[in-house]
């Protein structure tokens, strides 16, 4: 299997916040690095607490983003694999948010190339301030690292044609 560099860097870039636990052990491990400990058994027994899933490898899940630097990193991710990225600024309060996630949900379904992230502006301030969001929902795409284009409102159509206009 041939794996070109940026989709290494870009999984090793996923994988790196995540950490790996030896069985009988509480200590986590950064970048999933393990080491067994001298004991009787030859066999170790390994367990990892990640929460990473096939999904979030290849596209098709909504990501959710607590924090300016994870969003960040994620951004820059699909950068390094010339991807595009959407971001769904959102809150729970907003009644044009919940109508327009379930087709937020399904387009991330549809188009594996592309990386779908929410962004709860109430939990996650300096991000919507980042990308000067004052009205929900906005959805910001970014490729290549740069703002590319913005859509504020919950109209499904353009949604749909801005994605596939920047996918390519």
């Amino acid at each position: 299997m041939k794996l070109e560099l940026s989709s290494l860097v870009a999984l090793f870039a996923a994988l790196s916040s995540q950490h790996v636990v030896i069985a009988g052990s509480s200590s986590p491990r950064p970048f999933g690095v393990a080491t067994r400990s001298p004991s009787s058994s030859t066999t170790p027994s390994y367990s990892c607490n990640t929460q990473t899933t096939i999904l979030d490898i290849r596209g098709g899940a909504v990501h959710e983003s607590t924090t300016l630097g994870d969003l960040e990193s994620k951004i820059q991710s699909a950068a390094l694999q010339n991807k595009l990225t959407i971001i769904d600024f959102t809150a729970t309060w907003c009644g044009p948010c919940k109508l327009i996630a379930p087709v937020y949900k399904e387009l991330s379904e549809e188009f594996h190339n592309a990386q779908f992230i929410k962004v709860d502006v109430d939990e996650n301030p300096g991000a919507a301030q980042k990308f000067g969001v004052s009205a929900m929902p906005t959805f910001v795409f970014i490729k290549g690292g740069e703002v590319v284009d913005r859509l504020m409102g919950a109209n499904a159509d353009r949604l749909k044609e801005l994605i596939q206009s920047w996918s390519l």
